[in-house]
C-alpha cells in the first residue's frame, strides 16, 4: 500500500511540475544558437568583422601616435 501511495504522489508531483516544456525549449534554443555559430565560423563572418575592427583600431592608434 505504501508503494502505491508513493508512486501516486510522485506521479502527481511530476505531472504538476511539467518540466518538459521549459527543458525542451532550452535544448532547441541551444541547438539553434550552436547552428548559427557554426554557420558563422564556416562562412567567416565573425572573423572578417574582427579583422576590420583590428584594422580600425590600428589606424586610430597610428593617428594618435602621429599627433603626439
Amino acid at each position: 500500500m505504501k508503494c502505491i501511495t508513493v508512486f501516486l504522489v510522485l506521479s502527481m508531483v511530476v505531472l504538476m511540475a511539467e518540466p518538459g516544456e521549459a527543458f525542451f525549449h532550452h535544448i532547441i534554443g541551444g541547438l539553434i544558437e550552436m547552428g548559427k555559430h557554426i554557420h558563422g565560423l564556416i562562412h567567416g563572418k565573425e572573423f572578417k568583422a574582427m579583422q576590420e575592427q583590428d584594422m580600425m583600431e590600428q589606424r586610430a592608434f597610428e593617428r594618435e601616435k602621429d599627433l603626439a
